[in-house]
């Protein structure tokens, strides 16, 4: 039995190797990314699943006309939550899903008691990703 090699045309190989080099690109930016279409600095907070409860983290400053990345890596939750703040403390966000912050930078596990535990509650947004692997939220000026 004679072994040849597969002669591959210069075309195809460089398409092929092209092809594989986007999906393995793609496959490594799977993220979460917030971008602020506003025109004022943003403070940004985010919450999802953390295994039998929810977490929240903070704080991200996003410049206007820029993009955070809060969450990196493969999406793990259908639905991710997000609370933004402009530089006055005023809400960007218009949220009705009450979540706990704090001051400072913070993780807080679990929404509940967030006075009795010295934080602060929150109204979130809460975003529905369809079960996707990566997603990309816009925030806009408030009411637009």
């Amino acid at each position: 039995m004679t072994t040849r090699a597969l002669k591959i045309p210069k075309r195809l190989a460089a398409a092929i190797g092209l092809a594989a080099a986007l999906m393995a690109s793609s496959a490594a930016r799977a993220e979460w990314r917030v971008c602020n279409r506003t025109g004022s600095l943003l403070n940004l907070a985010v919450g999802a699943s953390a295994g039998a409860d929810f977490a929240t983290e903070g704080w991200w400053t996003v410049t206007p006309g820029s993009c955070s990345t809060p969450l990196h890596g493969a999406l793990k939750s259908r639905f991710l939550y997000v609370f933004a703040t402009d530089i006055n403390g005023a809400d960007v966000t218009r949220g009705t899903v009450s979540m706990c912050v704090d001051s400072g930078k913070f993780r807080v596990v679990g929404i509940g008691d967030c006075w009795r535990r010295g934080l602060q509650a929150a109204n979130f947004v809460e975003i529905d990703t369809a079960e996707a692997t990566e997603w990309t939220t816009f925030l806009g000026e408030p009411g637009k």
